[in-house]
């Protein structure tokens, strides 16, 4: 696909992954227990209940990770990308689990070796992650990085919630302004070359 993120850079477009079924539902035989399996509100969008939410970022991870570990981030270092509506609370474990995969497998896969910057540092660089109005924001940005973070309400869908700028910045109050400033503005201008 290296024809595609090349086309992606001279253009100066970011790619985006988003949510969408049934890549993200769990799989029904979880929901095969004998209990209620609730319901979910339609606001015309994706109808996702409770377990769905358990892997419902998988299949981006799982893709950012192979285009890490491909190399994709080292051979366009302009390529930026963002993953939307997928939340963002597994980021920095999949900074952490790619740097530790790299440095392991080094010695038998040279390529990875060969990384001039650590993956972690490439996703730092070149990704933007849409947290849900429901995660703690301040947490995440001190548990990884400021520059990781985009501000989305996902407006009119419910589970952008009711009062999306009130709870980011409940979640956000023991965070500087140039936190706040980047998860509100700049990384999305950042990401869109704005």
């Amino acid at each position: 696909m290296d024809a595609i993120w090349a086309r992606l850079v001279e253009a100066g477009m970011p790619f985006m992954l988003h949510i969408g079924l049934p890549a993200t539902a769990l799989d029904k035989r979880y929901s095969n227990n004998g209990r209620f399996q609730g319901t979910s509100v339609d606001a015309g969008g994706e109808v996702i209940l409770s377990k769905d939410m358990l892997g419902i970022h998988h299949a981006h991870e799982t893709f950012l990770g192979a285009m890490v570990l491909d190399g994709v981030f080292e051979r366009f270092p302009s390529l930026r990308g963002g993953v939307i509506e997928a939340g963002a609370g597994w980021v920095p474990a999949l900074l952490r689990r790619l740097d530790w995969i790299a440095d392991i497998w080094r010695r038998s896969e040279p390529e990875l070796a060969a990384f001039t910057r650590k993956p972690s540092q490439q996703i730092i660089d070149q990704m933007i992650f849409t947290p849900y109005a429901f995660e703690d924001v301040g947490a995440l940005i001190r548990d990884s990085d400021n520059r990781l973070y985009a501000f989305s309400s996902d407006y009119p869908h419910v589970e952008g919630g009711r009062t999306p700028l009130e709870r980011f910045e409940k979640s956000l109050a023991a965070s500087s302004e140039s936190d706040k400033q980047r998860f509100y503005t700049d990384n999305f201008a950042d990401t869109f070359r704005i």
